[in-house]
């Protein structure tokens, strides 16, 4: 009875609450993004930057006890409240057991048996209980998370919280693998190992990368026509016309929306400035890339291609 009174508490709080998912193609802003909403008063605050939590691609890792694979998980819900966390879910710890026994994988992504999967492991009503226990621990104001690869997961978004407001960053499709390219020969001048499997998502064939953003316009059309909650953020957009973006961001989220991007924020209204990208401090600018630089002709060419069927919001 216990289980099923705070079970029906998490289904009513998570019907009147409308969180905010940022996602998108890694290195299109998503953590620009993210800063920019999360530094308005109304949002919790998230003084650890712009921990990725994954939860939604790998639900099954908030059953398991502390480890390096959901620290970020950890963050959002207070490490001091993990123990209590897990005591909440024993029930769900239980029919993950079960599932397991009658040889349900624990992705769910990409499954044929998808909703099968979600509903035998109970990752719905598991994730309602983490983003209940990250909103208390974090100030019970409005959430907001930003997990780029969550945007293969908005049906499941929208199954834990149907009033969820989902903001999908893009950006011109050279530019995303130019980055990604620049960003990993940073990382092999740093010292870190060009095979190393941690920089390899960086790395990848160009073929992956066609794919990818074809993956993800496919997703974003799919959930616009079905009249889901998203607003799609251009990078140029957003740090070209920053102040006005913003402005329409923030009506579409739905709390006010007067911003001042270039003021000082007042002592009660500042935020914990991020320490581990400075550029995150300062109101979004233009951050052009040298794409002849990164990618060859032959390869901007297929890009181009590529666009005529990309939507025109990739720019």
């Amino acid at each position: 009875m216990q289980d099923s009174l705070y079970s029906k508490l998490l289904e009513d709080w998570a019907n009147n609450n409308a969180p905010v998912f940022v996602v998108g193609p890694e290195r299109s802003g998503t953590s620009l993004l993210f800063q920019q909403v999360s530094n308005h008063s109304a949002f919790c605050d998230f003084s650890e930057a712009t921990v990725e939590t994954f939860c939604f691609n790998k639900p099954w890792l908030l059953l398991e006890d502390s480890c390096p694979d959901n620290y970020e998980m950890r963050l959002y819900v207070g490490q001091k409240n993990w123990e209590a966390f897990q005591n909440k879910i024993q029930h769900i710890i239980e029919a993950n057991k079960e599932a397991d026994d009658r040889g349900f994988p624990k992705e769910y992504l990409y499954q044929e048996e998808r909703p099968k999967i979600w509903d035998a492991r109970q990752y719905g009503p598991l994730l309602r209980t983490f983003f209940y226990f990250a909103w208390q621990n974090l100030g019970k104001k409005c959430l907001v998370e930003k997990t780029p690869a969550h945007i293969r997961s908005l049906p499941e978004i929208y199954n834990v919280f149907p009033n969820a407001k989902v903001l999908v960053c893009t950006r011109e499709p050279s530019e995303i693998i130019a980055s990604h390219r620049k960003r990993f020969e940073k990382e092999i001048s740093l010292g870190v190992d060009r095979e190393s499997p941690q920089i390899q998502w960086m790395n990848k064939p160009l073929d992956d990368y066609l794919a990818y953003f074809r993956e993800i316009d496919d997703i974003v059309r799919h959930h616009i026509v079905q009249g889901r909650k998203i607003l799609v953020v251009p990078y140029t957009e957003l740090t070209e016309h920053a102040t006005e973006t913003m402005q329409s961001i923030f009506e579409f989220i739905g709390v006010e929306s007067n911003v001042n991007l270039d003021a000082q924020p007042s002592e009660s209204e500042s935020r914990p400035e991020q320490l581990w990208d400075p550029l995150l401090n300062k109101p979004p600018q233009p951050n052009k890339i040298d794409i002849s630089a990164y990618l060859n002709e032959e390869e901007v060419m297929r890009v181009k291609k590529l666009k005529e069927y990309l939507h025109d919001t990739w720019c």
